[in-house]
């Protein structure tokens, strides 16, 4: 679907939305084509924003991107040339090369529930993560106050009558810090987020004592051993102690970090090389 948003404003959207996204660049023409060179637009797996040219030159290009989103394992970037009258059946009769840009979604989505010293400090922390975050809470007043000081580029702040109204709108596979103002309410926010079965990883912030006392209440609400056992409770990296405010949150970042960490990629080199440039631009040339 086309949206009317251009390129750069799309590129805050999908952004803020955490979606994986191309960008299509058209970097050379030859003979007649619909764009100048320089021409963007920015492709998710739903929604295209800015145009190209238009008709099978711009439909070739979104399939192309979309087989990229779809692997979601592929190339950061590829070079495809396109003979407007072989390839596209445009009677353009020109040629264009388009370089397409894989950008993953983040490597985490994070919700946290609760707005207290802790949160607002490791939120400040997580800022500086490739992550999406949203910061949750039922307290009008601290909520505005977060709002109004600012937050990080990277965090969206939500404002409930109760926040459990918020894990009906969570993603697949996110990472749900509990750590609320309210004992009783951090024991339903959990109860919710297992029921949902999809978690990447659940924390409860707290100590050994409420912990237990949350597992044995679990365990009669006839959860499994393993759901119970995935609740991380205490939240956090052990080895760092502590009790201030920064110790805590230093010690739930890294544990997050823990979790999102891939391994570093093997392949050899990066982007394109000139060889890769130079074979697009030969066969741009023969097709004219």
């Amino acid at each position: 679907m086309m949206s009317s948003l251009d390129w750069i404003h799309a590129l805050a959207e999908v952004e803020k939305s955490g979606q994986a996204w191309v960008m299509a660049t058209v970097i050379g023409t030859k003979g007649s084509s619909p764009r100048e060179s320089a021409s963007k637009m920015v492709i998710t797996s739903k929604h295209s924003f800015d145009t190209i040219g238009g008709g099978q030159l711009e439909y070739a290009v979104c399939q192309k991107a979309r087989a990229i989103l779809e692997a979601g394992d592929g190339p950061s970037h590829l070079l495809e040339n396109f003979p407007l009258a072989a390839k596209t059946n445009q009677c353009c009769g020109g040629a264009v090369s388009v370089l397409l840009e894989y950008f993953p979604e983040p490597a985490a989505k994070v919700t946290i529930f609760g707005m207290g010293h802790v949160a607002t400090t490791l939120v400040n922390v997580l800022g500086n993560m490739q992550a999406k975050i949203s910061w949750v809470d039922s307290r009008e007043n601290i909520a505005q106050d977060h709002s109004i000081n600012g937050l990080p580029s990277n965090v969206t702040p939500f404002l409930y009558e109760s926040m459990l109204d918020h894990i009906d709108h969570m993603s697949h596979n996110e990472i749900a810090l509990v750590m609320t103002h309210d004992h009783a309410l951090d024991y339903h926010l959990v109860e919710a987020l297992l029921d949902r079965k999809d978690c990447r990883f659940i924390g409860l912030i707290g100590s050994q004592t409420k912990a237990l006392r949350f597992k044995k209440r679990l365990a009669s609400a006839s959860f499994s051993k393993a759901e119970i056992e995935s609740v991380h409770s205490p939240v956090g990296i052990s080895e760092v102690a502590g009790k201030k405010p920064f110790e805590i949150a230093i010690s739930i970042a890294g544990q997050i970090i823990q979790v999102t960490q891939t391994k570093t990629s093997t392949k050899k080199g990066s982007g394109l090389s000139w060889k890769e440039i130079n074979n697009v631009l030969s066969e741009e040339k023969a097709q004219i």
